[in-house]
């Protein structure tokens, strides 16, 4: 009896090593190659980054680093350059995210309808989605050249400009120019989500508010809209980071021009970075890009919240 008492206390022990293996050890073992990524993918590079924002390093002018502090911070706010870049950046997302919104909003309404050929014109209408900023910026500079573009010959041939625009050359034109691009490119992103989103719909609600005699801008704006208003959140908020971040395309149709009027702060990092060589200020700028985009989201997300608590 007593010499069982051991080996009954080890078979206890062994059978919550086990339990706590299962519950613990094996999830720990099935995320780990993923642990292992971020660390190495993500957190080191950040911490580098954090740790060149705060040294001054130019290796094209052969200078060695040498810490400043948060002189490189304190430069940022003084840097005429930036706020330029932060202004150019917020036309460009403001002129870019709302045609898109709204161009995906309708296509999203008109292809949840039903008629003949639905199919061939979703995968048609949501094509542009699947091709690069790069490509998408050759294609539209090509259709806006002042010399062959289509877009000129087009509108000469309907009388709204009796001679070829210079798109490129003037800051509206060019703003023009690639709001377009990126509307063509990103309005299906939108289509995609809304459309998800208005196919989950129960029909029922609709037959409800026909028996109620509701016109089609009242089922739309009171029942339609509050249902698909996480989508349209979540959409506009991710395609707002996306295209702040954007540098393909813009760098693509514009380098930042004409004059810089189109250099946002993605470029403007670039430029600091890669042209001049000051790679800890472009450090302590994309250090100020990631904590501005990071309140930005957090202040939509709880604008959002509140408003939908009020209503």
């Amino acid at each position: 009896m007593q010499s069982a008492l051991p080996d009954e206390a080890f078979q206890i022990r062994r059978q919550n090593w086990r339990r706590i293996w299962r519950k613990t050890g094996i999830p720990w073992l099935f995320v780990s190659p993923v642990a292992i990524l971020v660390a190495t993918g993500v957190l080191y590079p950040l911490a580098y980054v954090l740790f060149m924002s705060t040294v001054d390093y130019s290796p094209y002018l052969g200078k060695a680093a040498v810490n400043v502090g948060i002189q490189n911070y304190l430069r940022v706010l003084d840097d005429p350059g930036f706020w330029n870049a932060l202004q150019a950046s917020l036309i460009w997302v403001l002129g870019s995210v709302v045609p898109q919104f709204l161009l995906g909003l309708a296509m999203a309404l008109v292809l949840n309808e039903r008629f003949l050929g639905r199919g061939v014109v979703r995968t048609i209408v949501l094509a542009p989605w699947a091709v690069s900023g790069v490509v998408t910026g050759f294609i539209w500079l090509w259709l806006f050249d002042g010399t062959i573009g289509v877009i000129n010959d087009l509108l000469l041939r309907v009388n709204l400009t009796d001679e070829p625009i210079a798109w490129g050359i003037h800051s509206v034109t060019t703003w023009i120019m690639v709001f377009v691009a990126n509307a063509w490119r990103g309005a299906p992103f939108f289509a995609i989500v809304i459309l998800a989103a208005l196919q989950s719909i129960d029909a029922a609600l609709y037959e409800a508010a026909d028996v109620d005699g509701a016109t089609r801008w009242q089922k739309f704006r009171f029942v339609t809209l509050p249902l698909i208003l996480n989508a349209i959140v979540i959409s506009t908020l991710l395609r707002a980071l996306w295209t702040f971040n954007f540098i393909d395309l813009l760098w693509m149709m514009t380098r930042g021009g004409p004059a810089g009027a189109t250099t946002t702060l993605p470029i403007y990092i670039f430029d600091v970075i890669y042209q001049r060589g000051e790679f800890g200020y472009g450090a302590a700028l994309s250090v100020t890009l990631c904590v501005m985009l990071i309140t930005f989201s957090a202040a939509y997300w709880q604008l959002n919240r509140l408003t939908r608590m009020k209503s």
